[in-house]
């Protein structure tokens, strides 16, 4: 079946109409020519040093793929660019704060608990239930986008928010605003916890890059790269945020951990890496969808079967991969805990009893107030269902079924779609 996308705003179907009367879609407009935003960035800022120089090749040849494959249309051209500016901004005055504050580098990051698994598959939902607990920090979008405030660099000023979760939230539901129904996908907030790919989209190596864009020659290139320089950022910002306001605990999370666990392994070598696991062919059509949406966003021209494709080839290659690796021994399986999906759901609390016990850490009760508070809102207030199928994807059944049969067999995942 063709993939139907879900409406637009009004407003932003005249901004499209704008851009397309004009001739060029907006790139007479709004140029994301890697040196003019480079050139911005550092007027806008005052400073003109970015640090090390591993993340410029691929913001150029991310520039390239968004100039010459993503087909933006004028107001996805718009919020490619502010998106682009406000990193290279943050980052070049984070650069800026580490030359005043070498100390932060011994900032020690003990630890952390790390949430991956398949895109779709609970990680949201067992990351911000472990946010409940007041010993867990998990990063928050604003502290990602808005880490160092404009014209102030002091341990005070770094610490408080201020106006940049609002500043945050106003940028990044935007996106909720040119397609209302993505909302119904995936939940976007100023302050709520969020993904370690926003981090990762410093050094401009990151999924978060994939998701939102058709920027493929980009993608497969990023693919061969050695990414430990994206961890190294991370582990910086991580230490940064601690510097500002001290933290017992991480609590991280982002799909694409699971690619790269023997690196973030190396990054943090005590982490407790939480993996879950939930029916691949359940996971693919949701995937899909989530991409297809967000391309849409920022061009009209989204090729859903190419995304399913990609889709399962990334997911079977990716399971092939944990699955060798953890029957391997190369990674510390000790620190390595298993969630089913279905398990998760059904009962939350227990998911968090059985972790804590054989993390032996102590299950407070005000932990427990927030679980049942937080899951008690969450009910109240997420009435909208995502709605998807695998037959929207157009993949034979029987065939990937039959490529994913392995994986589940190893991790005991049910199968959702028969």
């Amino acid at each position: 079946m063709p993939w139907t996308p879900p409406p637009r705003s009004p407003w932003a179907e005249k901004l499209i109409a704008l851009g397309q009367g004009i001739g060029d879609d907006g790139r007479s407009l709004i140029s994301l020519e890697p040196d003019l935003l480079r050139q911005s960035a550092q007027e806008t800022t005052g400073f003109d040093d970015f640090g090390d120089t591993w993340w410029e090749e691929p913001f150029h040849r991310l520039c390239r793929s968004l100039n010459e494959e993503a087909r933006l249309h004028l107001p996805g051209r718009l919020r490619t660019r502010g998106e682009l500016q406000i990193i290279l901004q943050n980052r070049l005055r984070l650069v800026d704060l580490w030359r005043e504050e070498p100390a932060i580098a011994n900032e020690p990051i003990h630890a952390p608990i790390v949430v991956t698994g398949l895109g779709r598959s609970g990680t949201t939902l067992l990351h911000e239930l472990l946010a409940n607990d007041p010993d867990n920090r998990p990063p928050l979008l604003w502290e990602f986008l808005h880490t160092v405030p404009a014209g102030e660099r002091s341990r005070a000023a770094v610490g408080n928010p201020g106006h940049r979760p609002q500043l945050c939230d106003d940028e990044i539901t935007l996106m909720d605003e040119i397609v209302p129904a993505f909302t119904t996908m995936h939940e976007n907030g100023g302050n709520l916890p969020t993904e370690d790919i926003f981090g990762f989209a410093h050094q401009f190596s990151s999924d978060m890059y994939t998701g939102l864009y058709n920027v493929a020659e980009y993608t497969i290139w990023r693919s061969a790269q050695d990414q430990a320089p994206i961890y190294d950022w991370l582990r910086r910002m991580l230490q940064t945020m601690q510097w500002a306001t001290p933290t017992t605990r991480w609590v991280l999370k982002a799909p694409s951990h699971l690619s790269a666990l023997p690196l973030l392994f190396a990054t943090f070598p005590d982490a407790k890496v939480v993996i879950t696991h939930r029916d691949p062919l359940r996971v693919v059509g949701s995937l899909a969808d989530l991409m297809a949406t967000l391309h849409y966003m920022h061009s009209n021209h989204v090729d859903h079967a190419v995304l399913v494709e990609f889709m399962c080839m990334g997911l079977e290659h990716v399971m092939d991969e944990v699955t060798a690796e953890r029957d391997s021994g190369a990674l510390p399986q000790d620190q390595i805990s298993d969630v089913i999906y279905d398990d998760l759901v059904k009962d939350p609390l227990a998911t968090i009893e059985a972790l804590y016990r054989r993390w032996e850490y102590p299950l407070s009760e005000e932990f427990r107030k927030n679980l049942e508070s937080y899951l008690g809102s969450r009910h109240t207030n997420r009435t909208n269902r995502h709605d998807y199928s695998f037959s929207d994807t157009g993949l034979d059944l029987a065939t990937h079924r039959a490529l994913v049969a392995p994986y589940q067999e190893r991790f005991g995942v049910r199968s959702e779609v028969s």
